[in-house]
């Protein structure tokens, strides 16, 4: 087989992210250069096991030095405007607070004066979506936003992996408009059918993007992927340690986004909920490690300046015990000073609490056998928690913290 150009630029393709029946604008060659698929070939599945199982899961393409698809400056202008002018929209949303929103801009600015012209073309695609759904398109835009602001906080990437796991964040919805308007406006629950339908959205956004040249697989993976889990239990069901780390992002941020924003079948929640409720979903849909990324880096940026949680809230740890804050974490917010006042056994519906004699305090911080498990939102549950705690004539001082009455209604 032809050996390739060393002079070319070499980029990798894993092939545990490939969906079978695709195909690449250029050649794919094995790590030391052995051509093994013509340009445009199919992969089917047989194809891809049979490379795989000789050459293993890398294998590349090679992208000529003289395509370097960087656009026009006055077309980089002219994308930059325009996505501006989005900005201005978004700010009336009162999405962001105003330091995350300046924040934000600042790093689409950077993005997009280095845009090549496929991926100009791939956030064009925007306008179809907002063609097709407003509600779609803004909230596309804040998923774009919310990722720009975590990916560049968390300075683990480089400046060109920034740009594609951004794009792949304005583009994670894409693949919705190529299915019925109203399933996604539905107010009651989606029969098994309806949601089969909508759990094609990501092949769908992929199958749109894939045939574009040159299109980075970072933001092929991040549309494909974006609706894994940790759990396993996402649309795919697929191993959530194998994925790549951009997906992952943009899942945290979507699910903040739909939290944060009115929906036919539920109000908005505000920011501090909604946060609370993504710290609930730790060790099911998202890593401990991602989602205290997030935390760190954008909670204070979205909640105006304050804590989403605040002293005299209540949790429960890792080791069943429940627990009052007492202390919010500042150098980590999922490891707060916790006052460990009992612990409780869940039975069905009924939670039975076993009271500690004296209260331990607990520096989450510096405690290798504890961690926070769950906030404790339900309305109900926290009532029935301060009334065994006053009956008790416990942690008093905390007690009368004023407690948002109306969370969680």
């Amino acid at each position: 087989m032809a050996r390739e150009n060393s002079a070319n630029k070499k980029v990798t393709v894993n092939l545990d992210y490939l969906m079978p029946d695709t195909s690449f604008v250029y050649p794919l060659y094995s790590e030391d250069g052995e051509k093994l698929l013509e340009e445009r070939e199919i992969l089917t599945s047989f194809r891809i096991k049979s490379i795989r199982e000789r050459y293993g899961n890398k294998i590349y393409y090679s992208l000529p030095d003289d395509e370097s698809g960087i656009i026009p400056e006055y077309l980089a202008a002219k994308a930059l405007g325009k996505t501006k002018e989005v900005f201005d929209e978004m700010n009336y949303l009162d999405k962001l607070s105003p330091e995350a929103y300046k924040k934000s801009a600042e790093l689409i600015d950077e993005i997009l004066e280095h845009l090549s012209s496929t991926e100009l073309k791939a956030i064009r695609l925007l306008k179809d979506v907002k063609n097709f759904d407003d509600y779609l398109y803004y909230h596309s835009i804040n998923v774009g936003m919310l990722t720009a602001l975590l990916v560049k906080k968390r300075r683990k990437y480089s400046a060109g992996e920034i740009k594609h796991v951004v794009l792949g964040a304005y583009l994670c919805d894409l693949g919705k408009i190529k299915l019925e308007k109203s399933l996604l406006s539905k107010p009651g629950k989606l029969s098994s059918d309806e949601l089969v339908k909508i759990k094609l959205h990501p092949q769908l956004g992929y199958n749109i993007l894939k045939d574009l040249d040159d299109i980075d697989p970072i933001v092929l993976q991040t549309i494909l992927f974006h609706h894994e889990r940790y759990d396993d239990e996402g649309y795919y069901g697929l191993p959530y340690e194998s994925l790549p780390s951009s997906p992952k992002i943009v899942s945290i941020c979507d699910t903040y986004d739909a939290l944060t924003s009115p929906r036919p079948y539920r109000q908005a929640y505000s920011t501090s909920e909604a946060l609370k409720l993504i710290v609930n979903l730790i060790d099911q849909k998202f890593e401990r490690s991602m989602v205290g990324d997030f935390l760190n880096s954008m909670a204070s940026l979205l909640n105006n300046s304050q804590t989403f949680y605040k002293k005299g809230d209540f949790c429960i740890l890792n080791t069943n015990e429940l627990a009052l804050i007492s202390n919010i974490g500042a150098k980590d917010v999922l490891k707060p000073g916790v006052i460990v006042f009992a612990r409780y056994q869940k039975e069905g519906e009924k939670l039975s609490m076993k009271f500690y004699q004296h209260p331990i305090e607990v520096d989450l911080m510096n405690d290798i056998n504890r961690y926070l498990n769950n906030l404790i939102v339900n309305k109900k549950v926290v009532d029935a928690v301060r009334e065994k705690l006053v009956d008790r004539r416990m942690l008093l001082d905390y007690l009368y913290v004023p407690i948002d009455e109306n969370f969680g209604q």
